[in-house]
């Protein structure tokens, strides 16, 4: 009798091991689609829809506000282990990027593509098994140069082909503007890309038709999101783009989000813009946080209405504690849509209209800047343009100023509540005579 349950043990053992040796792993990471044509992704086999950060700033706030993921635009061997440290620390997932060159006559210098083969086996190589990367990302808006082409995208596949070799664990998507062409040269020439990232701000309502209307066919996320880009926002006489309020933009983010990402059919999610600061045509354009050991200027990265607003739409309830409420902002009455001209050396007054719903005391910040004239392009570096005159820290809601020198300037306010949220509004002006 023992010997023939001992039989029947091993049998079952063998068989177990049979199984085992003839069936496939499982990978990490997967995209399903679904009956009805949506899409879902996997890890570790278990439904993930991302709620992702652009940046690495600050992600113990990100991960206490709902976020699990993070997107970063390239790396070395040593940044990404940095980086996978904080993925592991806060429990997030990472969109990990590799650059790529927005310039066309790269993709004919076999040097530079010779450079990139090596890199990407590289990293595959050595991340091939991390369970906190969940995708590689090759490049971000090469199609925004004059890469957008089909002999870029064609070593773009290439490249997707060289990762998969390697690494069948991790997902494998570029990221592109909100362009229709690149979305077609893509469906054409890059068949091994698991997914497709497309960057839109003020367009973000037209994303979801554009890919319909596409020859592409899988997944997307939108990988870049946030206020109305300065390119769509209107200018005055002089070509100062107008930037929203910090309360325009927390409205906005939480209604892009509710209406253009969260259900829509074929999108896993998404990566808000951006979760730090960056000067880009201004320090507060697309910064979710302010500036931080800047000399001179009593700000220590303090969170900006955006981050209440993602803290209200990631976790669906009202945050305990919110931002000072940015209602009007004038310079001698004018709003900045007015066009505002001053005189040399003539007094002006800035006054902010603003409250906050816990009744915190506030505290204002000013701040008079030149117009940025060293510009990027596609979120490259930008200098912070120079400041005149000294920051003026106030209890009351108005300032007064003068400037002698003829040129385009900002006046910028930073309304404080002590509680670490900060509201901001800036106004473009003209000293002439």
């Amino acid at each position: 009798m023992k010997t023939h349950i001992s039989r029947i043990i091993f049998g079952l053992f063998l068989l177990g091991m049979a199984v085992s040796c003839n069936s496939t792993p499982s990978k990490m990471v997967t995209i399903k689609e679904k009956k009805d044509g949506s899409f879902e992704l996997l890890i570790h086999g278990k439904p993930v829809y991302i709620k992702g950060v652009g940046g690495t700033f600050k992600l113990d706030i990100a991960a206490q506000s709902g976020a699990n993921a993070f997107r970063t635009w390239g790396g070395s061997v040593a940044s990404i282990g940095r980086d996978l440290e904080k993925a592991r620390e806060h429990n997030m997932y990472i969109m990990q990027g590799i650059g790529m060159t927005k310039d066309s006559a790269s993709y004919h210098n076999e040097e530079y593509k010779n450079k990139m083969r090596e890199s990407v086996k590289e990293l595959a190589t050595h991340f091939k098994d991390d369970p906190n990367i969940f995708i590689w990302c090759i490049g971000n808006e090469i199609d925004l140069g004059n890469a957008n082409n089909e002999v870029s995208w064609s070593f773009v596949e290439e490249l997707a082909g060289i990762i998969k070799s390697i690494d069948q664990n991790h997902l494998v998507g570029t990221v592109i503007a909100h362009n229709a062409k690149a979305l077609e040269f893509i469906a054409s020439v890059c068949p091994s890309l698991d997914m497709i990232g497309i960057n839109s701000y003020g367009s973000i309502g037209q994303v979801a038709s554009m890919v319909e209307k596409s020859s592409y066919k899988g997944a997307y996320m939108i990988t870049e999101w946030g206020p109305t880009g300065f390119w769509e926002r209107q200018k005055t006489s002089w070509g100062a783009p107008l930037e929203q309020t910090s309360e325009e933009k927390r409205l906005v983010y939480e209604e892009r989000y509710t209406q253009h990402i969260r259900g829509a059919k074929r999108c896993l999610g998404s990566f808000v813009f951006l979760w730090g600061q960056k000067e880009e045509r201004t320090p507060t354009w697309f910064s979710m946080f302010v500036e931080h050991n800047v000399e001179g200027l009593p700000l220590n990265g303090e969170k900006t209405p955006m981050v209440e607003a993602m803290q209200r739409v990631w976790n669906n309830r009202e945050p305990e504690q919110t931002a000072p409420v940015i209602k009007d902002f004038t310079i001698n009455g004018k709003k900045a849509i007015d066009n505002i001209y001053i005189a040399p050396n003539a007094s002006f007054t800035g006054k902010v209209n603003a409250t906050d719903k816990e009744g915190d005391r506030l505290t204002y910040v000013w701040e008079v800047l030149k117009e940025a004239t060293v510009l990027g392009f596609g979120g490259s570096y930008e200098p912070r343009p120079d400041r005149i005159g000294v920051v003026v820290t106030t209890e009351v809601d108005q300032v007064e100023l003068r400037i002698k020198e003829e040129g385009n300037y900002r006046l910028y306010v930073y309304v404080l509540d002590g509680t670490g949220f900060v509201a901001t509004v800036n106004a473009p002006f003209q000293v002439k005579r």
